[in-house]
């Protein structure tokens, strides 16, 4: 086994377990375990595209397992397990990038940052057989998030990036809804025909989950009253909900990042966690949550 600093690994990273590559999802983890869901068979290069399948994986595989600290059942690789870990940020492990590529990382003066990681298909193709397509970056810290999403603004505005048309990919949404949020976001979008796709995370390194106390599940109106974090994950919210009044409204997901505030939703079935500190969420992450835009 590769040995490899375990605390380093967060949102992104790609870790090697059994049949499969594995993707770290977030930043906190349960003691002895990584979060992470199985992306690409090692034998072949397929790619694992829906969660519920790679759910399923785990499943068969004795991974998933219902955490009790967050209250819903999850795929748990155990660390000591892990045969070699694939880091975004360790140049050594890129493969030769193509000029559009490095034409993007120039466009945003990203080149020698240090905090700027190679993640998805661009990543594993460096061990496996796959063609990429789209480009995943990993923004590590705020303050170079910061910088980077203001860039991407500026780019919008100039016309040099536009808004990617998803034509399939809904999961937890509509082709509307998908595709009416991408219109609102510069994290993902297409430069000089590159799709690319951008996560801020604030997390320098993992740490154990906040645990819940109780959930309950939401179905009704959701009205964004304030962005609280939109471009960096967790993407996060105040939001009016009818019969609760204002909550805080979070995903890890980036289909629900740079949600504008006055924005209306319909969600159906999303978990409202009641955490044992106190604090009380509306989550877009469940399987079951589906969200729909009014206006």
């Amino acid at each position: 086994m590769m040995l490899y600093n375990d605390k380093d690994v967060i949102e992104g990273y790609i870790i090697a377990y059994g049949p499969y590559l594995w993707v770290v999802k977030g930043c906190e983890h349960p003691k002895g375990f990584f979060i992470a869901y199985p992306r690409y068979s090692r034998s072949d290069g397929l790619k694992v595209k829906d969660p519920s399948l790679g759910v399923s994986i785990a499943r068969r595989l004795g991974l998933a397992r219902y955490f009790d600290c967050l209250m819903i059942e999850v795929p748990l690789v155990p660390r000591d397990k892990v045969e070699f870990v694939l880091d975004p940020f360790d140049r050594d492990q890129w493969p030769q990038l193509p000029g559009n590529v490095v034409s993007f990382f120039n466009a945003l003066n990203v080149m020698g940052s240090r905090y700027v990681g190679l993640a998805g298909s661009y990543l594993v193709s460096r061990i496996l057989l796959v063609k990429p397509r789209d480009l995943d970056l990993l923004i590590k810290g705020e303050d170079c998030g910061l910088r980077i999403y203001n860039r991407l603004v500026d780019m919008r505005v100039k016309g040099l990036t536009k808004p990617y048309i998803e034509g399939e990919d809904f999961n937890g949404t509509d082709p509307r809804t998908r595709n009416a949020l991408l219109r609102y976001r510069v994290l993902e979008g297409v430069f000089n025909d590159l799709v690319y796709s951008i996560r801020v995370t604030s997390c320098l390194g993992n740490e154990e989950p906040k645990c819940i106390s109780k959930v309950e599940y939401y179905t009704g109106e959701v009205l964004i009253t304030k962005a609280l974090s939109p471009f960096t994950m967790p993407y996060t919210y105040s939001a009016m909900l009818k019969d609760y009044g204002e909550l805080f409204m979070k995903s890890q997901r980036m289909r629900f990042s740079e949600i504008p505030e006055g924005v209306r939703l319909f969600v159906r079935n999303c978990r409202i966690e009641y955490y044992e500190d106190g604090k009380v969420y509306l989550s877009l992450d469940n399987p079951e949550c589906i969200v729909s835009i009014l206006t």
